[in-house]
């Protein structure tokens, strides 16, 4: 009896041992900082195999970059750009569907997100070198391109044409998104249970943190420098977007012209509002909401601010601060952020 109780405790400390070291291990953190798809990205992840995780999540972008990019001369999209009023390209069924969820976004979105806004996007040039204010027939010219019912897509063989030469896609208003969702994905087929990945400043959440509270993240001031921020959003298990005036642009006799364009203008977007963040469920869909709004402007982004599907966080050029109502619950405000009015917090 006495045997057959020292071998069970033996058994038991052992079994109780694995069960910390499994424990010790499902915690592992590992973080990666990598330069892809032209911006920076950032990564927190826990578990067992973290390490690999962020490996897996930084192969992930660099394929989906090397699908997507219209600046890859080898990828499905600078293909159909290619073959632009001559043939369909067949593409892989990730790229297919991502494009149909796109024309569906162009489709409801009143002409203000357009992804054939290719050939006006070159004509910018706003991250080239030396970036010019084009002419007004070269601005109508590239104008007449942009439709995003030439956009043909053909599911019974999974390709895709532009109808008329010259034209071109860009999905650089739901890139990031969208890649960021891919990359969600894999960091989970790895296990982790808690964490996040930023990807140009996307957030896409895992979970929360370890003692159970949600990430903090800081929406930045956007007239300020880079480590400012107007305040702190919670967020677990979710993603926000943020598109804004002061990431890629140039200033030229007082004029701030960047990189988020309206086709219906052919200019850089020129609304009341100067940041909106967007926070839902779905990166592709806070990427686009995030250009829609800010482009569409305060008084059409706040018919939206009982939606509960998504939450948003809007600056204007006055420097208010606006809030949908989910939002109001998990943004706090800077206090240090003197130059800015928090409108919308009762």
């Amino acid at each position: 009896m006495i045997a057959a109780g020292c071998i069970f405790l033996l058994v038991f400390f052992a079994l109780f041992g694995l069960y910390l070291d499994q424990k010790e291990k499902d915690q592992t953190v590992s973080t990666g900082t990598a330069f892809i798809m032209d911006t920076f990205v950032d990564q927190k992840l826990v578990g067992r195999d973290s390490a690999d995780a962020v490996i897996a999540v930084n192969k992930a972008l660099g394929q989906f970059e090397d699908r997507m990019s219209a600046y890859r001369t080898e990828s499905q999209i600078s293909r159909i750009n290619k073959m632009a009023g001559i043939d369909f390209v067949q593409v892989d069924e990730e790229t297919f569907g991502l494009l149909v969820l796109a024309k569906e976004y162009c489709l409801s979105s009143q002409g203000l997100f357009d992804i054939t806004i290719g050939p006006l996007v070159d004509l910018w040039d706003i991250n080239g070198t030396d970036p010019t204010v084009p002419d007004e027939q070269s601005i109508r010219n590239a104008m007449e391109l942009i439709d995003i019912n030439d956009l043909l897509l053909d599911p019974e063989n999974g390709s895709v044409m532009l109808k008329r030469k010259g034209q071109k896609l860009n999905l650089g208003g739901m890139a990031k998104g969208a890649a960021g969702a891919m990359a969600l994905e894999s960091a989970q087929e790895y296990g982790i249970h808690s964490g996040y990945i930023s990807v140009g400043g996307n957030i896409f959440t895992i979970g929360g943190k370890a003692d159970g509270s949600a990430y903090r993240f800081g929406i930045r001031d956007p007239r300020g420098s880079a480590s400012d921020y107007i305040g702190i959003v919670d967020l677990r298990d979710t993603t926000m977007a943020t598109s804004g005036d002061y990431e890629r642009y140039y200033e030229k006799d007082g004029i701030r012209y960047h990189h988020i364009l309206d086709p219906l203008t052919g200019y850089p977007g020129q609304s009341d509002l100067i940041s909106v963040s967007i926070i839902c469920d779905d990166g592709a869909r806070a990427d686009y909401l995030s250009t829609l709004l800010f482009l569409a402007g305060r008084e059409e982004a706040m018919k939206y601010a009982q939606d509960e599907s998504f939450d948003f966080v809007l600056v204007d050029r006055d420097q208010n601060v606006w809030l949908s109502d989910g939002a109001k619950e998990i943004f706090t405000p800077n206090e240090k952020a003197v130059d800015y009015h928090f409108v919308n917090l009762s």
